[in-house]
């Protein structure tokens, strides 16, 4: 009897397997699109031309600044030495209106030092590690005036030395230190660094103390130039 339903037969084995292809290729193409691909890492190439735009970014934020007259940007030619720096060249000079003892600031702002030789193209400047750099300085938080010099016995120290607080100082750890404004050398309110230490001096009645300053973590391709 079965020969007179041989064609429901077939019909009904081609739809079971007809399911069974459909089943596993949707299977299949389910598991491909849910996939995760890994994502695509950027060249170091890449990743310097987008660190280098954030810097600038930065760095043009600086005109708005009101302390600040003249804004100039310049690219770091070379830095000596590389471990904490104390010289540093730009490509940028009289052409371009540098004049000495303008000071030199990183792209997060931070005070990195000041210009001390000027050519055509190019200038010299001192960090805040060389011995013949000090600044009048200021505690932001509590107002105290001191100053900020590099630790001449050791100048590859990462420290700067903040001298003359006053004896009953109210500084501590972790306030900031920034430029006071008092001379013509720099512009008031760039910052130094952070206080890291605190003590009384020993042959002098004032308090003294470490500093660390930012501009060692800041990137120095580019800076600049202001007064």
């Amino acid at each position: 009897m079965l020969w007179k339903f041989r064609r429901e037969i077939v019909l009904m084995m081609f739809v079971i397997v007809s399911f069974w292809i459909f089943k596993n290729n949707l299977s299949f193409n389910l598991r491909f699109f849910k996939k995760e691909f890994p994502k695509q890492e950027y060249s170091s190439e890449i990743q310097t031309i987008i660190l280098e735009n954030e810097n600038l970014k930065k760095l043009l934020n600086l005109k708005n600044r009101k302390n600040f007259s003249k804004v100039i940007y310049a690219n770091v030619k070379t830095i000596s030495p590389w471990v904490f720096p104390t010289l540093i060249t730009i490509d940028k000079g009289s052409y371009d209106g540098i004049k000495e003892n303008m000071a030199i600031i990183s792209c997060n702002g931070s005070l990195v030092g000041r210009i001390v030789s000027v050519n055509n193209n190019t200038a010299m400047g001192i960090t805040l590690y060389h011995s013949e750099n000090k600044i009048s300085a200021m505690v932001r938080e509590t107002g105290e005036l001191a100053v900020i010099e590099s630790l001449s016995a050791t100048p590859f120290h990462p420290r700067l030395r903040i001298r003359f607080l006053p004896p009953e100082c109210k500084a501590y750890v972790g306030n900031v230190v920034e430029t006071s404004g008092f001379t013509r050398l720099y512009p008031s309110g760039i910052t130094i660094g952070t206080i890291v230490e605190i003590e009384s001096s020993k042959t002098e009645p004032v308090t003294q103390g470490l500093v660390k300053p930012f501009f060692i973590n800041d990137n120095l391709r580019t800076v600049a130039i202001v007064e």
